[in-house]
Formats: C-alpha cells, structure tokens, sequence
C-alpha cells in the first residue's frame, strides 16, 4: 500500500495487473496509441521524360492533402540526375501549394550555405502565404563540392558554420527582428517582404548521421530529418536519445520537436510482389549515386566482404565489371529493402511502424518517385494511406488486459515485477516489443542474473533497476542500477534512513569480502509480525547500533533477513543467497548462491539454479538446472577453474524455461529430477498420440515442453504439470511450427485439454472449457477443477504470506 500511495502522491497512474491477467504477458499484436505522422517525400532522377516530369509530385500531394498525410517534402539538388528535377525547393512547393488546402509544404532540405538569407526568407513566405501557415524547411549545409559555385564562401569545411548562421538569420527575418546585412558601403537592416502568416517558422536540420550533428540540432532547437542511409535503426534510436537531452538542456521540450525519418517506400498484396515491383526502379536509382553505392552497400556488418577482396571500402567502384556492380545492387537493394524502407504489406509496414515509434520517430516521410511507374505509384498510396490510418487508431481490443496492452493503452513508463516475470515478458514477441516504450524497469522479489539484464536492454532503452527488500522493512532497502558485468547484479546502498549491518552468528559485523546475514535497521523496519509474538522474537532485535536518541518510540530495531551477503570494496552488496540455501555435502559448507553466481557469469549461460537432491535415500547431489545454449564439459572446465571440486554440481539439466510459483518467482520444488529434465530434451516424445494431424504435432510440442513421453486427446496441459512460463513457451512454439499467428496465450488457458486446443486450431467449436470428464482422464482432476483450486490456493498463500510478513 505504501508503494501505491507514494506513486500516486506524486501525480503517476498506476495500473495493477488482476491475478488472473497478470501471467498473460500478450494477446498477440498490438497497435500503439502513440501518434506518427506521414508525408510523402520526393527525391527523383531526371530521366527526360519532359511535359509529365512533375505528374508524380502534384497527382501525389493532391492524394496526400485529402487522406489524413501532414506534408509534402522537395529537396534541392544541382548539376547531377540524382535529385535533379528539384533544383529549387520553393518552386517546387509552391506548386504543391497551388494544389492542396491542407497539407504541409517543406523543402527537404534547402542548402543554406548556397543562398543569402533574404533571399530563402522572401521566397518561403510567399509559401507560408499560399498554404496559410504551413510552410516549414529542412536546413542542410551542402554535400557536394560542386554546388559551391553559388556560394563559394562557404565551401566545406565552412559550409556546416554557414548553414546554422544563416538559419538563424532567415528566423530572425521570419519573426521580424532586426538583422543587419553587408553592403558595398557599410551595413543594411531591413524587413523582409510579404510578410508569413505563421509567427515561427518550423525548422528541421537535415543529418545523415551524424552525432555531433543531433546535438547542435538540439542546441538550436530544431527538429530532426534523417534517414537509413548508413544507419541503423537502433543507432538512430541512441541519436534520437542524445538529440533529446540536447533539447533539454537547452531549455526545449522534446514533447514539442518532432524526428522525421525518410523511408524508400512501396506497398503491394504481397511482400513479393511488393519486391519484384521495386527491385529494378531502386537498383537503377542507386546506380545513379554511385557514391552513396559504396557508403551504403559495405555499411552492414552482416555483409560477408566478396572473394579475394581484402577490405570492401578500398574498391574503385569504376573498375567493377557489369556483373560486379549488379551483384553489389543487388546485395544493396535487399538490405534496404528488408532493414531500412517502408516495403511490403500493409502487415509490414505496421510492424516498421512500431519498431519507429519505439525509438522516437514522430514523422515517416515515404520517398516514393525513385523510378517505379507513376501510376503504380499512385495506386500503392491507398495501402500507405491504410497503413497511416490503422497506425493512428490504435490496435489494442477493449477487452485485452494483456501485459503488453496494458502498457500500450496506457503508455506505461514505469514497470514493477520480479525477474523472472520480467523473462517471461520478454520471451514473448509482442510484449517484449511494448517494453521498448519504458522509462524505467524496476526488478525486485529474486536474485537478478546479468544475463537477464543484458536481454532486456536489447529489448528497452529503459533504465532498469535491481530492487531489495523484504516487507518486513517496508519494502525496497536498496536499489542499483542494474549492469552486466557481475554473474549476479549487487543490490547496491541502502536508501535514505535505511542501515545495513553483515553480521556473523553471534552477532558480530563481519570484515569487508566475508559473507554474513544482512540485518536491517532504520525507519522502514516493522514493529513485528501482527499477534505472533514469537516469530518477532526470532527476526526483530533491539538494534544494538544505533544511539538512543535516535530511536523511534518503541524502540530501533533491526530486522534479520536470512540473506547472505558480502560487502564490496566500493561500498556494494553482493547478494550470495539465502541462509536456508546452504548445504553440507561430504563434509563441506556449500553455499548454493555462490555456484549459481559462477554459472550465470559463464557465456551462453542466461539462467541457472543449483539445488542439492537426494532423489535416492542417502545420495545427496548437486544438480545445476540451466537455461541456455552451452556443452556440459566447457561448463565443468569453467567452473573447475573458480570452484572447489566439491562445489561442481553431479549433474547438468537444460531446460527451455525454469517454472514459476504463483507469484511468478522461481518454483524451485517444481524443478525435476534430472533424468526427467533430460527427458525434456528429446527432439521427439517416446510415444505420440494418434489422432488427427493436428493433434499429432500439439502433443509432439507438449512432449517437448512437459517432458511427458505419452499424451492422449484428453489430457490436460495444467494436469500434465504445464504453468504460465511452459503455456508461454507452448504457445511461440505452436505459432512457429503450425503457423497459427492468431492462436493467443489466453487460447491454452480456454482449451486446456489437446483435443480441445486441437478443434480451436483447426476451426471447429469447441466449449471454452474443458469439462469436467475431460481432463479426468487417467485420474487426472479436471482443469475446471485445477483452476479454481489453483485460485483459491494462491490467494490462501497470499493472505498467510501477508499475515507473516513475508509477501514481499
């Protein structure tokens, strides 16, 4: 309660997952309810084509200005084919103006450095004129050498200085201020003529990729233009981060900047025939650029460097053979189109959609005149203009309570749970795509592997901390920002008003590097357990380190937590497990933390835990369960080289997913004898069950999944010992296998019997639930049955757990 009163008191929505949603981690797509803008950018190449050179331009911005896009975009370009119908963006869009009521007119990107300022002043008001304010401009600062001629002052390197001066002039002039001009004989102030409509004019600073170049775009409080051009995504995600806290810093909101981000595009019915439509236009478009060919064919690490050639960018692009060069298009063109446009389906283009929005994209701006015919291109607008719309809708159903849904409807910036819940998370597709939207992701209730974290932050930008404490201390007694170097994040300092003291069985402090009980004192710590005298007793004691002074009115005290910890030279715990979790195996005082810590440092090792099992009377062994991709004797050679020999587990047991309690902590009387988990390997069941085809290949995944040889059509999933983590697993290996993109989670927990989930996939009714004889089968109670007791079991175990203290 504390918690939630804290957050609320402090002006954030808080959003509680009910027990029975809270392992539904997605229901399969969701669309964001964050906005993103479109517009239609235009590049080209001067192919000649004379009296119908401009169709594509205007018959596209009349399209754009009735079907919900927010801009036109022209850029200007001199002296080549590549770029070349478009010499003068305020002709250009002025034009556009001529045509359209609503959107946008921009120039993407007027070079600055080749013009005077009064001149781009004059020119762009008369469009904010015709538009009624809606004249914007993108600033570049030059690129090729030979557009100079205009200006040869600002030849490069004086260009970029150039273009952020003359920006500034030409918002001066837009505002009406004073700015003085050179003349032949001293200076001159004027007021530039006609005057805009709009009182500021909407400036973007065109990059292609440059960090340094984000930063001072930030600093001059402009939006962004950009593209994939040399670029990846999450690299532009990490220059969006830094053009934001440019923005901050200097006194702007980001809320109030927009990144534009061009994308080649084409939609098509299909994602083939979207690429056979594309593939000649755009490689014959990126011959005409031969320079920015070889920037961008050599660009992917992914790209495996051509026979006999040492180092890709020494390659004079003029001696390739025909051949050579069709193949570099080629290789070219695929990249682009798979990694860096807007191609494919409608379905595609929503995917890219989201995976912009997650890293701050605010504007696409679709270049579509690259060569395809300009009735195809018309045409593929109405899917563009689909894509724009159901972008902009939002795709999560009213009655989707998922973990992915919840933080999508509600824009969620901060998110709660233990580690364990947060793999579960991130094992699936669509919620692993919604933590991308966090803030902050705070992990607490386990021990936090780094392998974990290192996943995670592939998946989420968000801060993530590893939080400590037990309830009896109210709640969290130290956080730290969690980081991948240790096998096992320490828990950090104790927070304000918080003590921390190791002490030994006497209750003495231990010296720096020895493991001891943390004991916890300060004002978080209860007065006891509620009516139980005794256990108070046994975990509250008069706190024999704090002044009297300062003690609360019945007493300091200081609360024992039964966890074994290590201080660190800088001032850290190392978190080595709980008390209870020590051992003694031939003679030895083994602390099972200790080796769980050593497993998970090890590469290709994400999860492990060790437990010591007596599975026959008077063998008592250490079995190390491990999620991951690892060989056994690399593991024993590892550990060897840290460990005594008596702390090397007897034996190794991979599983797919590590199962869960209730309160989606690790289940460790859940985890098998060995010979069982190895079972669970088998590519194949012992014995499948006959059947319909269908039934065949679910019980062969359940097989695999349950480690359970034979299944039959009334067997039930939760009977068979399946749990939120398995039916999550079920479920991605039943879409990757059979290819029900539409079966979601909730779908395992509706038809929990094989038969049931069988009929459900192939299309035909079955009850929701299984009944009661249905999942009797071989004495197996039903899942009607299961469920309920489950339910009344884990809220029995919640309310004695709170009784006692130990919820948290």
């Amino acid at each position: 309660m504390l918690e939630l009163f804290w957050t609320l008191a402090r002006g954030f929505k808080v959003v509680i997952s009910s027990d029975e949603n809270r392992a539904l981690v997605s229901n399969g797509p969701v669309v964001s309810s964050q906005p993103m803008e479109f517009s239609l950018y235009y590049w080209g190449n001067d192919d000649g084509v004379g009296a119908q050179k401009y169709q594509l331009l205007l018959e596209g911005a009349k399209f754009a200005d009735t079907n919900g896009f927010c801009a036109v975009w022209t850029p200007e370009r001199h002296f080549h084919a590549f770029g070349g119908p478009y010499p003068n963006p305020a002709v250009t869009g002025a034009a556009v103006a001529a045509v359209t009521s609503n959107i946008a007119v921009r120039g993407g990107s007027c070079v600055m450095p080749l013009h005077h300022p009064i001149r781009i002043a004059e020119e762009w008001a008369v469009i904010d004129n015709l538009t009624n304010g809606r004249a914007g401009i993108a600033v570049a600062s030059g690129w090729h050498p030979d557009d100079f001629v205009l200006r040869p002052e600002n030849t490069p390197p004086a260009n970029k200085t150039a273009m952020f001066e003359i920006a500034d002039q030409v918002r001066r002039l837009w505002r009406g201020e004073q700015v003085e001009f050179p003349t032949k004989t001293g200076t001159l102030t004027l007021l530039t003529q006609p005057r805009p409509v709009s009182k500021e004019l909407a400036l973007w600073v065109t990059t292609a990729g440059n960090p340094e170049t984000w930063r001072e775009a930030g600093a001059f409080g402009a939006n962004i233009l950009t593209h994939l051009l040399g670029q990846t995504i999450d690299e532009v995600g990490g220059k969006i981060k830094l053009y934001h806290q440019a923005l901050r810093d200097a006194g702007h909101d980001p809320a109030n900047h927009t990144v534009t981000l061009m994308l080649h595009s084409y939609l098509a019915g299909s994602r083939d025939a979207a690429r056979e439509t594309a593939r000649e236009p755009m490689k014959n478009y990126l011959r005409s650029a031969a320079a920015l060919i070889k920037q961008y064919a050599w660009a992917f690490p992914a790209f495996k460097k051509p026979q006999g050639i040492s180092n890709p960018m020494d390659i004079d692009i003029a001696s390739l053979s025909a051949e050579e060069m069709d193949a570099i298009l080629d290789f070219a063109f695929q990249r682009y189109f798979d990694e860096s446009g807007l191609f494919g389906t409608v379905e595609d283009a929503l995917a890219r959609v989201e995976e912009l929005k997650r890293i701050g994209v605010g504007e696409i701006a679709c270049l579509i005149d690259y060569g395809i015919a300009t009735e195809t291109v018309l045409q593929s607008l109405r899917p563009l203009a689909e894509v724009l719309a159901r972008a902009n809708a939002g795709g999560v159903a009213a009655d989707d309570f998922s973990i992915a849904a919840q933080i999508v409807r509600h824009r969620v910036s901060h998110l709660q749970c233990t580690p364990s819940m947060a793999r579960m998370i991130a094992m699936n597709a669509e919620s692993r795509a919604a933590l991308g939207g966090l803030n902050t992701l705070m992990l607490g209730g386990e021990a936090l592997p780094a392998a974990l974290v290192s996943d995670l932050q592939s998946a989420t930008a968000a801060r993530i901390l590893n939080m400590y404490g037990p309830t009896e201390t109210t709640i969290w007694s130290s956080t730290e920002v969690a980081g991948t170097c240790d096998g096992v994040v320490n828990i950090g300092t104790p927070i304000a008003n918080t003590q921390f003291y190791i002490l030994d069985a006497q209750g003495e402090p231990v010296p720096p590097g020895t493991a001891g009980e943390l004991w916890i004192g300060g004002d978080g710590v209860a007065r006891g357990y509620w009516q139980r005298p005794d256990l108070t007793a046994d975990r509250f004691r008069p706190d024999p380190f704090t002044p009297p002074e300062r003690t609360a009115p019945w007493g300091a005290r200081i609360y024992g937590t039964g966890d074994l910890v290590r201080l660190r030279g800088d001032g850290r715990l190392d978190f080595l497990g709980r008390a209870d979790h020590q051992v003694k195996l031939r003679g030895f005082r083994i602390e099972l933390g200790e080796i769980e810590s050593a497993l998970e440092a090890l590469p290709g090792v994400r999860q492990a835990v060790v437990l010591a099992r007596e599975d026959s009377p008077g063998d008592l062994r250490l079995v190390a369960y491990l999620v991951g991709a690892v060989d056994e004797g690399h593991l024993r050679a590892a550990l060897a080289a840290q460990l005594p020999g008596h702390m090397i587990p007897a034996h190794f047991v991979l599983m797919d997913v590590l199962p869960l309690t209730p309160n989606r902590k690790l289940d460790r009387k859940a985890l098998p004898a060995p010979l069982l988990g190895q079972a669970s390997r088998l590519p194949e069941p012992a014995a499948a069950v006959a059947g319909t085809a269908i039934e065949a290949q679910l019980a062969a995944i359940w097989s695999r999944v349950l480690g359970v040889a034979k299944i039959g059509p009334r067997d039930s999933f939760f009977a068979l010992g399946g749990h939120s983590l398995l039916a999550v697993q079920v479920h991605r290996e039943i879409r990757a296998q059979l290819g029900a993109a539409k079966l979601s989670i909730t779908d395992i927990f509706r038809f929990p019997t094989l038969a049931a989930l069988a009929r459900h996939l192939e299309g035909t009714p079955a009850p929701a639930v299984a009944a009661p004889s249905e999942g009797a089968a071989d004495g197996r109670p039903d899942a009607q049955a299961e469920t309920r007791a489950d339910a009344r079991g884990d809220a029995m175990a919640r309310r004695l757990a709170m009784r006692q203290g130990r919820a948290g």
